[in-house]
């Protein structure tokens, strides 16, 4: 199997009794047998809690998605961070952080690696390059930052980070495997939040993690389960059949957003509009890409205006996550990155005026129009 499409509909599946799709296997616990007792691995079922035929499934066929060896289905997209990045340090380890970051992920750092006594360090993603890895045992970006858009170079930074004994980690939460495979251009391991486009109904949350060697994805399996940051069987089969139709979404996310990114380059009440197409000198590893997803960043100075703007719209509704089938907005400094103070959100490039819209796949005419009569209502 070769296409993207063909392998998220096959590959995994579990044919029950002639079923076509995958059970949902809810059993927290499974029959013993002679040979599970000595087996320790992830295809020997004993605990759901260490592994499940359903997630099993998913993780089987988000993996090959992602180019990835194997993976593991997680709790949410900040288990999947925490127990990746736990799963490879120590007291005194150096990870390397992209200063442009997730609130999420902000909160972690401070709240729970500084506790570990684990060193981090912030860069800007655009000085990446010209920064010392030697001393760092991780080096953490997101593929397309939140919520500010920068494209980090992964094919430049993975070669770097390889020369001088770091391993590159990516969150590719805001692209999807759809859009961009990092394993592909030397990342050691990849990283999603799949509440947000994989699983693409605002149904679920849960997260994941793929990697190119199968030791450092066995690690983070024995992390996964040790902490307790096991998946449910139900939302492993809601997010496979959410998986199947992964392809057909994002090629509306991305043809949407182009055509409203166009519209709001045209307002004269928005004093910045950021989106990834938009940036001079693409990383060449982006060059094949399809699209870029149907987030977009615009900025309209003041908290009172972003405020203003958001709650006139009517088919983008608030709230605080993105990426699926409806349009979403929301206001960063008071949501998604409400954890930092000021100065934080200086040094982030977050604007008290930024607005995150979240395109989903509606009918991209009614989209403008609503976007057009809050923006006159400024």
């Amino acid at each position: 199997m070769k296409g993207f499409s063909t392998k998220a509909i096959h590959i995994g599946e579990i044919h029950l009794l002639d079923s076509v799709t995958t059970p949902i296997f809810q059993t927290s616990n499974f029959l013993m047998s002679a040979e599970k007792y000595e087996s320790n691995d992830r295809n020997s079922y004993i605990y759901s809690r260490m592994s499940n035929p359903t997630v099993r499934m998913l993780e089987k066929k988000l993996a090959a998605l992602c180019n990835g060896e194997d993976g593991v289905l997680l709790s949410s997209g900040m288990a999947a961070i925490s127990c990746s990045l736990l799963s490879v340090l120590s007291e005194n380890d150096k990870v390397i952080f992209s200063a442009e970051l997730y609130g999420g992920t902000y909160a972690m750092i401070r709240e729970v690696l500084s506790k570990f006594c684990i060193k981090c360090e912030f860069t800007p993603v655009d000085e990446l390059n010209h920064r010392d890895f030697s001393d760092a045992k991780v080096v953490f970006v997101e593929s397309l930052t939140n919520p500010l858009l920068k494209l980090a170079d992964i094919d430049s930074l993975a070669k770097k980070a390889h020369e001088q004994g770091a391993l590159l980690y990516v969150d590719n939460t805001f692209m999807s495997p759809y859009n961009f495979r990092p394993l592909k251009f030397g990342a050691d391991v990849e990283i999603h939040s799949l509440t947000k486009y994989v699983g693409g109904h605002s149904d679920i949350i849960l997260g994941f993690v793929t990697a190119r060697h199968q030791k450092l994805i066995e690690k983070i399996w024995r992390q996964m389960y040790t902490f307790g940051a096991n998946p449910n069987p139900f939302e492993a089969f809601l997010t496979a059949r959410s998986v199947k139709t992964l392809s057909l979404r994002m090629t509306q996310h991305n043809k949407n957003a182009e055509i409203i990114v166009d519209f709001l380059l045209k307002h004269p009440k928005i004093k910045e509009v950021r989106y990834p197409s938009l940036q001079q000198n693409i990383p060449e590893c982006y060059k094949d890409c399809p699209g870029f997803g149907g987030v977009i960043y615009i900025d309209l100075e003041t908290t009172d205006n972003a405020l203003r703007f958001a709650s006139n719209l009517k088919l983008f509704r608030q709230a605080t996550s993105l990426a699926g089938v409806e349009s979403l907005v929301t206001i960063p400094c008071l949501t998604s990155h409400s954890a930092l103070n000021d100065e934080e959100l200086q040094k982030a490039h977050i604007s008290k005026g930024g607005v995150r819209l979240s395109v989903g796949i509606e009918d991209v005419q009614d989209l403008l129009e609503d976007l057009s009569q809050a923006l006159n209502k400024i």
